[in-house]
C-alpha cells in the first residue's frame, strides 16, 4: 500500500510541475524547421532500439537523443534543422511513440521505470547499454565519425556513448539527476551527473572536445552542473550559458537559440570534418573566454 501511495504522490507532484520542463512561447525549432513524422523512415538495422532517419540529408551521421517529452514534434524539428545544415540525422526512440509531447506520460515512461534512473547522483541508466549498441551499429553502417547530441533528460548521455568514432559530443541541458517529488536538482544532484564513475573515468580519458549548453534561468540545469564539467574537462569543454530568458529550457529544440545553434554547427562542422576552417563561437565560452574551434578539431580560448 505504501508503494502505490509514494506512487500516486509522485504522479500528482509530476503532473503538477512537468510542464515546467520545456515550457516557452512557442515551438522555436518547428517554427524553424517544421517537419513531420512522414519525413522519417524507421531503420531496424541498428540495435534493439526503434531508430528513426531524417529521409532528407546526406552527410556526417548526428545520433540525436530525444527529451523528457519523447520523440516530440519540436526534437523531430530540430533534426530537421540539423540535415539542413548537412548532416543525416538519426534519432533512436527510447519510450514512448513518435511524435508524442507529453512531459507528464515522458516522465513515467522514462524515470518511473527501470531502464532511467533518474534521481541517483552516480547511478547511470541502464537504456545506456542499448544506446552503446545503437551507436556501434551506426559507426558500422557508416564507417564514418559521428557526432552525438543529448536534451534534457538524456542531455548528459553523450559523455556515456564516448568512443568508436564519436567525434562530437554535445550537451544540452542535462537535467539528471533531479528529485523525483519536486521535479528538479536538489542539494547533491546540483553538481552531479547521474553517471557512473566508469563512465565518467572513460570520458576523461577521451580526448574529444565537447560543447554544453543551458539558459542560465533554468532550474532543471543549474549552474552547479556547469561548474562539475567545468572541473571534469577543463579546456576540452566549452559552456554556453544564454541570458535574458525567464522560462528557457530546450536550448536547441523547443526554446532554440539562434546563436546557441549557431555555435552547436560550426563545432560539428569542424569536428566531423565538414569544414577545415578554424571556426569563431559567438555563446560558447572556454574558461570563461571566447574560443574558437580550431582547424585541428581543438578549443581555444582566445
Amino acid at each position: 500500500m505504501e508503494y502505490h501511495r509514494r506512487d500516486f504522490l509522485r504522479a500528482t507532484l509530476g503532473a503538477m510541475v512537468a510542464p515546467l520542463v520545456g515550457c516557452a512561447v512557442h515551438n522555436r525549432s518547428s517554427l524553424r524547421c517544421p517537419a513531420a513524422l512522414t519525413d522519417f523512415e524507421r531503420v531496424n538495422d541498428l540495435g534493439p532500439l526503434p531508430v528513426y532517419r531524417l529521409i532528407q540529408g546526406t552527410g556526417p551521421a548526428i545520433l540525436l537523443l530525444h527529451e523528457l517529452s519523447g520523440m516530440s514534434l519540436s526534437n523531430l524539428a530540430l533534426a530537421r534543422c540539423l540535415a539542413n545544415e548537412g548532416f543525416s540525422v538519426f534519432v533512436p526512440l527510447m519510450f514512448g511513440e513518435p511524435g508524442q509531447e507529453r512531459f507528464f506520460g515522458g516522465y513515467f515512461q522514462s524515470c518511473a521505470r527501470a531502464e532511467f534512473d533518474c534521481s541517483s547522483p552516480t547511478g547511470g541508466s541502464a537504456i545506456l547499454h542499448k544506446l552503446r549498441e545503437t551507436r556501434r551499429k551506426l559507426v558500422e553502417r557508416t564507417g564514418a565519425p559521428i557526432g552525438i547530441i543529448g536534451m534534457c533528460l538524456t542531455g548528459v548521455f553523450p559523455l556515456a556513448l564516448l568512443g568508436d568514432r564519436v567525434s562530437a559530443a554535445i550537451l544540452c541541458q542535462p537535467t539528471l539527476p533531479f528529485n523525483a517529488l519536486l521535479m528538479r536538482p536538489i542539494g547533491e544532484q546540483k553538481r552531479a551527473l547521474a553517471l557512473s564513475r566508469a563512465d565518467i573515468d572513460h570520458a576523461r580519458r577521451t580526448n574529444i572536445p565537447l560543447l554544453a549548453m543551458r539558459y542560465q534561468s533554468d532550474p532543471l540545469c543549474p549552474a552547479q552542473r556547469f561548474d562539475t564539467l567545468r572541473e571534469m574537462f577543463g579546456s576540452r569543454i566549452a559552456l554556453i550559458e544564454i541570458g535574458d530568458e525567464p522560462q528557457g529550457h530546450s536550448a536547441l529544440a523547443w526554446d532554440l537559440n539562434d546563436d546557441a545553434f549557431g555555435d552547436a554547427i560550426k563545432y560539428l562542422k569542424v569536428c566531423l570534418g565538414v569544414d577545415k576552417r578554424a571556426q569563431n563561437m559567438k555563446l560558447a565560452k572556454v574558461a570563461g573566454r571566447t574560443c574558437e574551434m580550431t582547424a585541428q578539431g581543438e578549443w581555444r580560448a582566445l
